[in-house]
């Protein structure tokens, strides 16, 4: 039954559709996938049974149904699996950070609005990877003042470090990780405890954390993550353990305020120094960079944001060039940082720009839950396959159409896929889900909408000849015209001289 329906779908889904590929039990037809040239990973995106169930030897653990693409056009909503994959086929696991995938419509960006979603990310298939884990710490003397809930912002950084559900993300207990502690102020960042050491263990992490103390100077932060990003993993004691042990390397930078290098700085002095950064990570995490010690890096601020309405510029321009009215606004270009802006909260938006360009994410939290939850999400599974489901008028999808994935933050990959719903026939539409998004209903419902749709197909074929025997019924059999004439014999007359038999007369 399941292999009938699917040849019927499949003739149906491909009428017209020269070139294209029916996906399996639905009336869409997709072409095949269009990757960009010259990026770090290839988009796989599921069109296939094959795909799904694993081709060349490639095990995959996919679930067709969910992966396959599907096409709501009561709805308006659109429906994609996928994965990540190396230039030579291996797939990647990816963190599911729902800002690192954009989404494209016929041109157009998808984008939440009106307090709506209008696309979502859903992982499947954890997979543990080996990580060296570089968290840097701010220890400027303004970690020594007193957090709302009465403890010191030192002590609640402590405090968040030290949660189960932190040590967890970042010691597995079924995958090899290290981490490796770090504190800055002013000058380079100098390892917790004197020693530079990949803590390997999660009794010696939560004796390091102890040695956590708030210093004094200003706060290089930008400093900092170029030092973490850069000579920290040339040194020989790092690259030998990162390469010996496969590791992949993830920076988590903390502060509670400004990059700030002296008492007069202005944040327009920030903006050039926020650039050189940026350019500097574009180069460490470039495609020509050693992918062994090629860093994301993930930024968490203690406090509130000082701009609450500050977005990153999204005007398709590179990301390294940073204006003081893009990084300020107009309001505290000219402003202090000592004394004034630091006072007002952290920099959010100097955060915000490094975890794009660094590929990771920006967090901003006040107390210790909330620095647990950035920590462990900085520290966040990866995993093997990803849905991605997005929602757009439903008068956009009765033609083809072409849906485009692009890879914003980690590496650089994109996917174009064309697809081409049935122009006479829907697929039997969703089910609204308790998420408030459509899910494709099954295979056995689908039948209920073909199994009739055949079935006027079968009566057709049978109609001309019942309704040719009624009329035979009804009026009698008739000759056509002409047949009497047809049927009359003309003798040809006899040669002289002979009979019938042909003997001589």
């Amino acid at each position: 039954m399941r292999a009938a329906l699917f040849a019927a779908m499949g003739a149906l889904a491909a009428c017209g559709g020269e070139g294209l590929t029916p996906v399996p039990y639905t009336t869409t037809r997709v072409a095949a996938p269009e990757n960009v040239d010259h990026t770090e990973l290839k988009i796989d995106v599921f069109t296939s049974e094959d795909e799904c169930n694993g081709v060349d030897g490639r095990p995959r653990e996919v679930d067709c149904e969910d992966a396959l693409p599907y096409v709501d056009r009561r709805s308006g909503e659109v429906h994609l699996g996928y994965r990540f994959e190396t230039p030579n086929g291996r797939g990647e696991p990816m963190a599911a950070f729902k800002e690192s995938i954009e989404v494209i419509h016929q041109g157009t960006r998808v984008v939440d609005a009106d307090g709506g979603e209008n696309y979502t990310l859903t992982p499947h298939d954890p997979v543990d990877t080996r990580q060296l884990y570089v968290v840097v710490i701010d220890g400027s003397s303004s970690m020594s003042e007193t957090t709302s809930s009465g403890k010191t912002r030192m002590r609640e950084v402590k405090q968040a470090l030290r949660m189960p559900a932190v040590v967890d993300a970042f010691y597995p207990r079924d995958v090899r990780t290290g981490v490796l502690l770090l504190q800055f102020t002013q000058g380079q960042p100098q390892p917790v405890g004197g020693k530079l050491e990949i803590l390997g263990e999660r009794a010696e992490y939560l004796r390091r954390v102890k040695k956590l103390r708030v210093l004094t100077g200003y706060t290089h932060l930008y400093d900092a993550v170029r030092y973490a990003t850069g000579p920290l993993l040339e040194k020989q004691t790092i690259t030998d353990a990162v390469t010996s042990n496969d590791l992949n390397v993830t920076v988590v930078a903390l502060t509670d305020g400004f990059n700030n290098m002296k008492a007069s700085d202005t944040c327009r002095d920030n903006a050039r120094r926020l650039s050189d950064l940026l350019q500097h990570l574009s180069v460490v995490r470039s495609e020509t960079a050693d992918q062994r010690v090629r860093p994301s890096v993930h930024t968490v601020g203690l406090g509130f944001p000082y701009r609450r309405k500050f977005k990153l510029p999204d005007d398709g321009r590179d990301m390294a060039q940073v204006t003081p009215r893009e990084l300020c606004g107009t309001r505290y270009i000219d402003r202090r940082i000592d004394g004034d802006l630091e006072t007002r909260g952290i920099d959010n938006a100097s955060l915000a720009w490094i975890a794009e360009v660094g590929g990771g994410r920006s967090y901003v939290k006040q107390r210790r839950d909330g620095l647990g939850d950035a920590f462990r999400a900085a520290a966040a599974k990866r995993y093997s396959w990803f849905e991605v489901r997005y929602r757009v008028d439903p008068f956009y999808l009765r033609r083809a159409f072409t849906t485009r994935l692009r890879l914003r933050t980690g590496a650089t990959a994109e996917v174009a896929l064309k697809l081409h719903p049935s122009a006479w026939l829907d697929a039997p539409p969703g089910l609204v889900g308790d998420d408030g998004w459509s899910q494709h209903q099954s295979f056995g419902q689908a039948a209920a909408v073909l199994i009739p749709l055949m079935s006027v197909f079968v009566g057709l074929g049978f109609l001309a000849p019942i309704l040719f025997n009624i009329r035979r019924a009804v009026f009698g059999r008739s000759s056509p015209r002409g047949a009497d004439a047809a049927a009359t014999v003309v003798q040809a007359p006899r040669p002289p001289g002979r009979n019938p038999d042909g003997e001589s007369m």
